[in-house]
């Protein structure tokens, strides 16, 4: 009899779960398998839903901030020279990649500050910020969309040239491949179909080829950017 019941002793200690845990286990696996195809279901949803909202409303309005600007510039040619721009263009960018850290901590409200006056002067700040931003984009684009007009009319004068269009497609071949070549032809598609929202974090840090930490890292990695 005590053998019989040291047996089932033994036997009982090696069931590490109870067997109605086993069960509940069990049970909540298949819960989890048959709830995800909902969960997938529901993202495919969302994400048609954000490609949608991208295509016809948000991409229409960049293409209007930047068309319209771009239309100023033009109709004061003058004040806004192609070599210029695009060397300020690039310095804008060089100097936010610089102190985006700083923008970013700034942006944190303190214990001593009043939030909603925080929340204020944060709102406005950025929206000034993403201006100039803006700008900076927009005048980098048209100097060397410039730079790019001015090197084909110096090497073909004449619009009438058939080697005109030649050149062009050469060109624009050669810049796609080496873009292409450093795995960066994606950044074509970036205005206007790559969709962010506001936030701290979006507005004040932005991606750059190389996530180096430093300033002199930070400054090299945005001329290797630019090239």
């Amino acid at each position: 009899m005590n053998d019989k019941s040291t047996s089932i002793q033994f036997y009982d200690s090696e069931n590490l779960l109870p067997q109605q845990t086993l069960q509940d286990l069990e049970k909540t696996e298949r819960q989890e398998i048959e709830e995800e195809p909902d969960i997938l279901y529901s993202c495919n949803q969302l994400s048609y839903g954000d490609a949608v909202f991208a295509t016809f409303v948000v991409a229409p309005l960049v293409v209007g901030v930047w068309r319209s600007t771009w239309s100023i510039m033009d109709l004061h040619s003058k004040l806004f020279p192609y070599a210029q721009i695009y060397l300020l263009g690039i310095i804008i960018h060089i100097c936010f990649a610089l102190i985006r850290s700083h923008l970013l901590s700034r942006s944190i409200a303190t214990s001593d500050e009043n939030r909603y006056f925080h929340w204020l002067r944060e709102r406005l700040l950025s929206r000034i910020y993403t201006y100039i931003f803006i700008l900076s984009c927009i005048m980098h684009w048209r100097g060397g969309w410039g730079l790019f007009d001015g090197t084909v009319a110096a090497v073909v004068p004449s619009d009438a040239d058939p080697h005109r269009p030649v050149l062009i497609a050469a060109l624009t071949v050669l810049c796609y491949a080496s873009i292409a070549s450093l795995r960066s032809a994606r950044n074509l598609l970036a205005s206007p179909y790559f969709l962010v929202t506001d936030g701290k974090e979006p507005t004040y840090i932005f991606t750059t080829r190389f996530r180096n930490v430093g300033q002199v890292s930070i400054l090299l990695s945005w001329f290797i950017d630019r090239l």
